[in-house]
């Protein structure tokens, strides 16, 4: 799996908490200003060539469901932070968190 741009990011979000969508459903998602329609449709398009989603013909258009979890996603995300960041020691990384105080944050979430 490779890490999402942020454009790419902001629509997996979308359609992670759709579960299956449309790009009109998407893009109903994002606060004004909303971007382009064929900005979100190219980035689905995009999501879909890198097997992040897949599309189901429905009439004349398609709706779209992710084919990774946001579980899978966050896994990925955590483990790259881990060994990127803080050469896979998880005890460095806790440490972090705990002093920055982002912990608890996180946490309540």
């Amino acid at each position: 799996m490779n890490k999402l741009t942020p454009a790419e990011e902001q629509v997996m979000l979308r359609l992670w908490k759709l579960e299956k969508a449309a790009v009109k459903d998407i893009l109903e998602l994002y606060d004004d200003p909303k971007p382009a329609y064929n900005t979100v449709s190219t980035l689905v398009r995009i999501l879909e060539r890198r097997k992040f989603i897949k599309h189901k013909a429905v009439g004349r258009g398609f709706v779209y469901l992710p084919k990774i979890s946001i579980l899978d996603y966050r896994e990925y995300l955590a483990n790259h932070l881990l060994i990127s960041y803080f050469n896979n020691n998880r005890k460095e990384i806790t440490s972090f968190f705990n002093l920055s105080g982002n912990i608890n944050e996180i946490l309540k979430a």
